[in-house]
């Protein structure tokens, strides 16, 4: 006589659906991120690339376009990637950190770091000691993980109260 009654959630799929939803929350964190970091990024590639065409005296609106255009490809390419790397590197690097109660930022700038090395050098743009100006496509991915850490503070912060303030529960069988 239980039919169309549903068992009570046992602890397990309690955790689940509680993994689920930081995990949902940290992958927006990310995003988010990533976004701002490539909207910065973007408008830092624009002013760069118009005052390089000011300095060498050769800014027309056609110069001014292709800064622009260059700036939208480069902000585009670092969300793409930034997007990429937050689903396949960041939710698996958080629940492997949460799972040991590492709630630092570090380890994901080095997480941004490496993935940045590793994009930059397949497309042929890693710096080098030919191209030491290079390492600067370097910082959006540290500072989007940086900025990532930042978002994440008080919920880690939260995280830690609440795993101090669980009760011991110690069972003799």
């Amino acid at each position: 006589m239980t039919e169309g009654f549903s068992q009570p959630p046992t602890a397990a799929s309690n955790d689940a659906v509680i993994a689920s939803i930081r995990a949902n929350i940290v992958f927006e964190k990310m995003i988010v991120s990533v976004l701002t970091v490539a909207a910065v990024a973007g408008l830092g590639h624009f002013l760069i690339g118009l005052g390089g065409r000011i300095i060498g005296g050769a800014l027309s609106p056609g110069g001014a376009m292709k800064a622009l255009f260059d700036a939208i490809g480069f902000s585009s390419l670092f969300f793409l990637a930034g997007f990429a790397t937050a689903a396949a590197v960041g939710i698996p690097l958080f629940r492997r950190l949460e799972h040991a109660k590492i709630r630092k930022t570090w380890p994901f700038v080095l997480a941004g770091l490496v993935v940045s090395l590793i994009i930059l050098a397949a497309i042929g743009v890693s710096p080098s000691v030919e191209a030491p100006a290079r390492a600067l496509y370097l910082v959006p991915g540290i500072a989007a993980a940086l900025l990532f850490g930042r978002k994440m503070r008080p919920f880690w912060r939260a995280a830690d109260r609440a795993d101090a303030a669980a009760p011991v529960i110690i069972q003799l069988h």
